[in-house]
């Protein structure tokens, strides 16, 4: 449980009234932060408050300033688990700060540090996306994973919930920025991933409170802090008017590089990704392109094979072939081969289309 300075429950008092707009929120914790007694602070300045916030406000606010009332705030944050880093928090990201609008304070569970790490980078995509592009989620997750990268990204269905599904299957760690509050994640479909995410060592982030339920313009807003976040975003899929060409515009204001994957003309949830890179940004069709460009080493993974198996592996290594073919160019009978085929599919060497056998990745020292 996390002790929070005094500037920092400041913060999160104000942050709690969902009502109460960002300028205001700002404007009145730059007033009253130095002050002993906020509600003396607030009664002083009521004819200024009341006309910037109006007086229904004013007295929302005068009658929840005592310590009763963020006790009940912390109490129920703590109850569910929820860490705030505020504005003013030594853990705050630094890359956060460089919004025209950094969030007043971060909701998380899980790894807080994950949000300082220097290996960040973005993969979204399309809600309404092609069974083909949620392959490439899949294999551009898994591969930059390899190399130390920590995606991160929102929690719809589609390349978003099937870049943390792929962490969590593969054990490994992921940030998850959602558009509302704890309480209210959307869609409801995914928050056991949202908690298996977690479980793997990963970061679930908010800036919303708990209870805050997701409206519309909360999707884009929260884009800005997808980008912030990465040293880079990778756009899988989204169509001309998709919410992932704002996380792609947030990135461009930001220096960061935006890589697109390419579409065949008329693929509509490609679209986006073909204007992406028609205003410049990186054509990648491979994971490679990103690690490259990051400057990143894949690892070489070593399986162990029998004799047998190795010979199979050499005989793949130009190319795929024809299970017939296969079985002439080493000269044995088909029958004798399939057992040994499959356990090289098992162990993720080879793949079949058919009848037809490949080699699965060529980055293995066998």
């Amino acid at each position: 449980m996390k002790t929070y300075s005094k500037e920092e429950l400041c913060l999160i008092w104000l942050d709690s009234f969902i009502g109460l707009e960002y300028k205001h929120k700002i404007k009145l914790y730059q007033t009253i932060r130095s002050s002993s007694s906020i509600k003396n602070l607030l009664e002083e300045n009521k004819d200024f408050l009341i006309s910037s916030i109006g007086e229904g406000k004013y007295a929302n606010l005068l009658s929840s300033a005592n310590g009763e009332y963020l006790k009940f705030i912390t109490d129920n944050l703590n109850k569910k688990e929820i860490t705030c880093v505020t504005l003013y928090s030594s853990e705050y990201p630094e890359r956060l700060k460089e919004l025209s609008y950094p969030p007043l304070v971060i909701y998380a569970k899980g790894d807080l540090s994950l949000m300082n790490s220097d290996d960040l980078f973005a993969i979204v995509g399309s809600r309404r996306s092609l069974p083909l592009s949620l392959k490439l989620a899949k294999s551009y997750t898994e591969e930059l994973s390899d190399v130390g990268f920590i995606p991160v990204t929102g929690i719809a269905d589609g390349v978003d919930a099937e870049v943390l599904k792929t962490a969590v299957l593969n054990k490994t760690r992921a940030i998850s920025v959602i558009a509302g509050g704890f309480d209210n994640v959307y869609p409801k479909v995914n928050v056991t991933l949202l908690e298996d995410v977690i479980k793997c060592g990963g970061l679930a982030i908010s800036e919303y409170p708990p209870q805050t339920v997701s409206m519309p313009f909360h999707f884009p807003v929260r884009n800005r802090i997808i980008a912030a976040l990465s040293k880079g975003v990778l756009v899988v899929s989204g169509g001309l008017k998709s919410g992932t060409s704002y996380t792609a515009e947030y990135a461009t204001e930001l220096s960061k590089e935006v890589f697109a994957i390419p579409y065949s003309v008329g693929v509509q949830s490609g679209a986006g990704c073909n204007e992406l890179i028609k205003k410049g940004g990186i054509l990648t069709d491979s994971p490679q392109d990103i690690i490259a460009f990051y400057g990143k080493e894949k690892k070489k993974i070593t399986v162990e094979l029998t004799d047998e198996e190795r010979e199979i592996v050499k005989a793949l290594s130009d190319g795929e072939l024809h299970v017939e073919k296969l079985a002439s160019v080493l000269n044995k009978e088909v029958f004798l081969l399939t057992p040994t085929l499959s356990i090289l599919e098992i162990k993720g060497m080879i793949v079949r289309s058919g009848n037809v056998f490949g080699l699965a990745r060529n980055d293995l020292e066998v």
